[in-house]
């Protein structure tokens, strides 16, 4: 863009080309350009250490915890 003098630009598209790729089970970390799947791999990533460390009992889904009592109604 310098070269061309343009101040600004758009992206309009996005190509990839991805050769001699592995299977997944091959790799230490499959990438993703998702944001939201990022979080959600990391926030796996520590539950799953914390499972590690105090046992499968301690988180779960958030639909198994009750919501804790307002003390101030």
């Amino acid at each position: 863009m310098d070269a061309a003098g343009l101040q600004r630009g758009r992206l309009t598209g996005l190509i990839l080309k991805g050769d001699d790729l592995l299977d997944a089970d091959q790799v230490a970390r499959q990438l993703s350009l998702d944001d939201a799947h990022e979080a959600r791999l990391a926030a796996e990533g520590a539950a799953d250490r914390i499972r590690d460390k105090f046992g499968p009992q301690v988180i779960g889904p958030a639909a198994v915890f009750r919501r804790a009592p307002n003390p101030h109604p």
